[in-house]
């Protein structure tokens, strides 16, 4: 949501197509490869901030930096993406959703070892990790109109 659309026909954009091509070249049409997509999520579970600070430290930061912020290269590509901070998707995406990003964390993470966390664990990373400072979004105010936003839109 912060990045910049490929222009069609660039050689940007005609790299990540063939690359799209060539994930999917032995998939039958219309059949979802194992692993693709979130896991389900209890939404009723209560979120414990603390208990998802702690669990980020223990389970997370290696990887994702003791503040959320990412490891880099020497050529600013990351090695493993800013979760939190000024390099990190902004407050208005679908990932700065609690229940959203728990159900990715308990399907996907640690690396490795996905569905290794219990959904209350997964729900108490994801509401420390995206409450953390991050971009915001603009005209964010108009996403939700009416409203009716979930309740784990970052307000």
């Amino acid at each position: 949501m912060n990045g910049k659309a490929l222009e069609l026909g660039s050689d940007d954009m005609n790299a990540m197509v063939s690359y799209m091509s060539w994930l999917s070249q032995d998939m039958p049409f219309g059949v979802s490869p194992e692993g693709r997509g979130f896991v389900k999520i209890d939404k009723t579970l209560e979120p414990n901030t603390d208990n998802g600070k702690k669990l980020f430290a223990e389970k997370c930061s290696v990887c994702h930096g003791a503040n959320g912020e990412g490891q880099y290269k020497d050529d600013g590509d990351y090695i493993y993406p800013a979760v939190a901070g000024d390099k990190s998707f902004n407050d208005g995406a679908g990932m700065a959703r609690t229940y959203t990003a728990a159900a990715f964390i308990k399907g996907k993470m640690p690396f490795g070892q996905g569905n290794t966390l219990t959904d209350q664990e997964a729900v108490d990373i994801a509401q420390y990790f995206t409450h953390l400072p991050r971009p915001v979004k603009a005209n964010k105010d108009k996403d939700w109109p009416n409203g009716d936003a979930p309740k784990d839109v970052r307000r």
